[in-house]
């Protein structure tokens, strides 16, 4: 299985001018259908069906815990934060797409795009994971 993550336009330019912060809030909306499009610059824009609520999954998708941004080099920077680790309850959790975006800010840009390579799913009573790399999530270079 081939996950990606792919960076919207506007990611690396909303760090480097401070408007996302690691103190930020940020989330992972999970979708059963999606489209990418790198040049979205809100949630709202994102066109897709989000994961059924009710089932362990809350709409809007979970809150990262322990977001870090740390400079790997002069101009390179890593994004981290926790696993994600949803427990189905009363239905199964299924996503074949996440959005990482920032909920802090009010227009909730869209940061990264995640393709999970497939639709993935946690019946009732087990855990739906999404186990990041353990060099982070994603890295950006700003110029």
């Amino acid at each position: 299985m081939a996950v990606t993550i792919t960076l919207y336009n506007h990611t690396a330019k909303l760090f480097a001018e401070g408007s996302n912060a690691a103190a930020d809030t940020y989330k992972v909306k999970l979708y059963t259908a999606a489209t990418f499009n790198a040049t979205h610059t809100t949630l709202a824009g994102v066109g897709g069906t989000e994961a059924a609520t009710g089932t362990g999954y809350n709409a809007g998708g979970p809150t990262l815990a322990n977001v870090a941004v740390t400079t790997v080099t002069t101009n390179d920077a890593r994004f981290d934060a926790d696993d994600v680790t949803l427990t189905a309850s009363g239905g199964s959790i299924t996503a074949s797409y996440g959005v990482i975006y920032n909920d802090t800010d009010a227009n909730d840009p869209p940061l990264a795009f995640i393709d999970f390579d497939g639709s993935q799913s946690a019946g009732a009573g087990t855990d739906f994971k999404i186990i990041w790399d353990a060099n982070g999530i994603f890295s950006f270079t700003v110029a």
